[in-house]
C-alpha cells in the first residue's frame, strides 16, 4: 500500500513539473547526421494571437562533445504576418575558457538555452516566421544535434 502511495505521489510531481505554464511555443529540428551545413536553413513558423503581453524568445541548442568549437554564430531571421524582415547575428557560448561546456547534459549531448530577445511585444497577431542558419567559417559543422525556438510569457 505505500508503495501504491509512493508511485501516485511520484505521478502527481512529474505530472506537476511537466506543465510549463509561461510557454507559448517550443520546438526543435534535428540536424541530419548532426552535421548542421550553412545551406540547412532552419524554418519555425509561429502563431501569435497575444499582441498585448511581453514574450521572451530564446534559441535552443543541443550539442555533442564532438562539437569543435566553444561558440557558435547564427544568423536569425524573423518574418512579421506583414512581411516585416529583422535578421541579426548572434553569438552563442557553448564553453567556458577551460573547455567545460555550458548548459545541462546527459551523456555527450548538452542542452543549452540562450536569450535572443526579451520582452517583446508582437505588433501583430498572425504567423511569425523564424529562419535559422549558422554563421560559422566552417561550411559544415559537426556535433550539432538539434535546434530550435522557444518563446514564453515575458514580465513587463
Amino acid at each position: 500500500m505505500k508503495m501504491l502511495k509512493f508511485l501516485c505521489v511520484l505521478f502527481l510531481v512529474v505530472i506537476v513539473l511537466s506543465c510549463d505554464s509561461k510557454r507559448v511555443y517550443e520546438q526543435y529540428e534535428s540536424i541530419p547526421d548532426f552535421e548542421w551545413s550553412q545551406e540547412n536553413t532552419l524554418r519555425f513558423e509561429v502563431e501569435i494571437t497575444d499582441t498585448i503581453h511581453a514574450h521572451n524568445i530564446f534559441v535552443n541548442l543541443r550539442n555533442s562533445g564532438d562539437y569543435a568549437y566553444s561558440n557558435l554564430w547564427v544568423f536569425v531571421k524573423s518574418i512579421s504576418p506583414d512581411k516585416e524582415v529583422e535578421e541579426k547575428k548572434v553569438e552563442i557560448a557553448l564553453a567556458d575558457e577551460t573547455g567545460a561546456w555550458y548548459g545541462s547534459g546527459f551523456g555527450d549531448i548538452f542542452d543549452l538555452q540562450v536569450p535572443f530577445k526579451k520582452n517583446v511585444v508582437f505588433p501583430k497577431s498572425g504567423k511569425y516566421v523564424f529562419k535559422i542558419k549558422q554563421g560559422m567559417y566552417d561550411p559544415k559543422l559537426k556535433g550539432i544535434v538539434n535546434v530550435g525556438i522557444r518563446i514564453e510569457k515575458g514580465i513587463r
